[in-house]
């Protein structure tokens, strides 16, 4: 027996078919806030949101080592610009230049170190 085909749209693949919802709270600003952008692009909020989910670029919260990384370097470079502040009180200038050449490392570390 030969099936026959009714027409109509072909049926989703399991990829295609959407089957999870979420709920998501949001107060007065950040409401409108979503409706504005997505009036802006010319879409609905939901097709908004999943271009969003898709194509959005999310920072990373730097991570609790990082941190303690980060305090450390400061707090180095903080001992550093104390000794550079009593030499110069003294008028001892000949640890100067290998100060300053510390200082500029410590900096690029800490940029690096920076999301």
């Amino acid at each position: 027996m030969e099936q026959k085909n009714k027409g109509g749209r072909p049926t989703k693949t399991l990829s295609e078919k959407r089957k999870y919802q979420v709920l998501l709270r949001l107060n007065t600003m950040e409401y409108y806030t979503l409706l504005g952008k997505a009036r802006e692009a010319s879409i609905s909020r939901t097709e908004f949101l999943r271009q969003l989910i898709t194509n959005a670029e999310v920072k990373s919260r730097i991570k609790p080592e990082e941190m303690q990384l980060i305090r450390t370097v400061s707090g180095i470079a903080n001992n550093l610009n104390q000794i550079a502040h009593r030499l110069n009180a003294f008028g001892i200038s000949a640890l100067n230049e290998e100060l300053n050449v510390l200082k500029q490392l410590i900096h690029e570390l800490m940029r690096r170190l920076k999301p």
